[in-house]
Formats: structure tokens, sequence, C-alpha cells
């Protein structure tokens, strides 16, 4: 089977993970990496084995045997690139948080479906394997009806700039609150319709750690816990009326494991042996929507990547927390 090429926009860290990952999936390609400076993209294109490494983001925009091109920027930037490269004929995946803003957010995707062209969040955990397993489960009532979620997540990330750089969209409810807030739809298909929050913040006016209360439509309840100044045990907990699951690791599931109402284990699931990274699933539902002429990946669609993009335009309006490109 011929490989599927993908083009890398912008070389950093995840863009190594994506790289090393799409290497190790069969027929799959880091075919291009693009960054703004030349020599940094020629030594990513020589670690991952790239075709082809360009010193600006619209040559790979415009290189014609590219299929699809992940944005691996910081979210400041990923409207401005997302409309660049469709614009230029390419379907794009575009890592979270999908922009700063939703106002921002929805130029894009109105463009894609303008124009009937491929554009999807990188929402990760949506296409693991483990967060699927753990949804039928719920579907099947092993615990009952959902009626809270707790759930932690940080790393030391003291120091990036694009967690204190307001020019880059920062702040750790975008970096890193953008995860519980999927979950917690994920798991029951509810929206927030009501939000008590408060924040920490650097000197630069970003969020560094935030705690946030949820209530959903369905009529049940999350707390939200993100830091980027420790890493604490981002477990995650899901009570049900007759029972509850503990996720091990939520950003990346390591183990999950079921428990009765009477605090008896009845089970435990860990992921497929053969998971490279956990990022291959969303390259794998791309390729699938983009052949089959689709716009969007069943998993998050563009009116649930907009509806969390609000709700985190709305808790950073009570915070105060406001980006000078707004």
């Amino acid at each position: 089977m011929i490989n599927f090429k993908v083009g890398i926009l912008g070389a950093g860290h995840i863009a190594g993970v994506v790289a090393d990952t799409l290497v190790k999936l069969d027929s799959f390609e880091p075919y291009a990496v693009a960054s703004r400076d030349a020599e940094k993209a020629r030594e990513f294109g020589e670690k991952y084995g790239c075709t082809k490494c360009y010193g600006s983001y619209e040559e790979l925009a415009n290189d014609p045997d590219v299929e699809l091109i992940y944005i691996a920027t910081p979210h400041s930037h990923h409207a401005e690139q997302a409309l660049m490269c469709m614009k230029a004929g390419k379907p794009v995946l575009v890592e979270k948080a999908f922009s700063y803003n939703a106002e921002s957010a929805h130029e894009v995707l109105q463009y894609s479906e303008d124009n009937k062209i491929f554009c999807q969040e990188a929402m990760w955990i949506r296409f693991l394997p483990m967060y699927k397993k753990l949804r039928q489960i719920i579907n099947d009532g092993v615990i009952g009806q959902i009626v809270h979620m707790d759930l932690t997540l940080g790393y030391d990330l003291r120091g990036k700039d694009r967690i204190a750089n307001p020019a880059l969209g920062g702040g750790v409810l975008l970096d890193l609150g953008v995860y519980p807030l999927n979950i917690i739809t994920m798991m029951t298909d509810a929206a927030p319709d009501q939000t008590g929050s408060s924040c920490a913040k650097l000197s630069t006016g970003m969020d560094v750690q935030d705690v946030m209360q949820i209530h959903l439509t369905n009529g049940s309840t999350a707390s939200i816990y993100v830091t980027a100044v420790y890493k604490p045990e981002n477990r995650g907990i899901i009570f049900g009326t007759k029972g509850y699951i503990e996720v091990d690791n939520i950003n990346n599931p390591e183990k999950f494991s079921i428990y009765g109402a009477d605090r008896h284990l009845l089970g435990e699931a860990v992921p497929p042996e053969n998971q490279i990274s956990g990022y291959e699933y969303e390259f794998l539902a791309a390729r699938n929507a983009i052949i089959t002429g689709n716009i969007q990946c069943a998993e998050i669609v563009h009116g649930e990547t907009y509806r969390i993009m609000k709700t985190m335009d709305k808790i950073r309006e009570t915070w105060g927390v406001k980006f000078p490109m707004e």
C-alpha cells in the first residue's frame, strides 16, 4: 500500500512525538515538515526521515504531494495557519486547543464547511480505544447512571512560554483544561449549563492553576482541577448510582478499574498491546474521513469543538484572562 503523506507544520515536542508515531504506523509517513527556522526543520526531518524540509509554512501548504497537514504550533496561530492550508487545498488536523477563542475557531470551521474540505481538531483522547471502551461500559449500565466526575490533570510547565505568554494564548485552561472538559462530554453526551470556577495567575495575567465546578445538562456534576505548577496523580473518578470507575492518567489512560457500589473490584482494562503512542488513532480516522469525502470525524464534530471553545471563553471572561489578539 502507498503511504499516506502527512505534512507537519511546526517542529516542537508534540510534532516530534507525532512524527515518531507516523514512522511506526503502517501505511503512513511524516513526508514533510515546516518550521520558520529552516535549520530546525532540517534537523527534525533528518531525525524522523522526512522527505521534504521547509523553512516556511507556505511551502508546506503548497507541496502537491502532501495529503494532510498536522498543525502543531501554539494555538494562538492555529486559526491563521489552518485557513492558509485549507485555502491551498489541504485537509488539516489541528492540535488542541483548536484556537485561542470561539470566534476565530468559528471562522476556520465555517470555511471548512463552506468549501467542503476536511478540518479536524486533534483532540486525541476522543479517538483512544480506552475511552471508547470506557464509554461502552458506561452505556451498558455497569455503574448505573453517572452522577459525578472528579478529574485532575497537571504537569510542571513552569517557564514554558506557551503557558505564560498572553500573545501565545497562554494559560493552563487552553493547554490542559480542554482535556477534562472534553472527557465530561465524552462520557455523558451532556454539556455544561452552569460553571463556577477560580484560578491562580502568573505575573503575566495567565492562569496557572484552575478549579472548575460544573453542572451538566443531564443533571450530573463534575469537578476539574488543572495545574501547570506540578504533576499531580492525573486521575479521574467517574461515580455512578451502582459503582464507580477509576482512570489512571486521564490524558492517555494506562488502566481503568471498575468497582461496584460495595467497592468490590469488578474488572480492569489496559490499552491495546499494539498501541504506539495513542496519537495514531486520530490519523487513522482522519485518513478514513478524507478518503470517504467527509469534512470531519464522528469522534468530535465541528459543533462540539466550537461549543467547548465557547465554554472556555466564558470561563476566561469571569477570570479576566484576555489575549492581546482578542
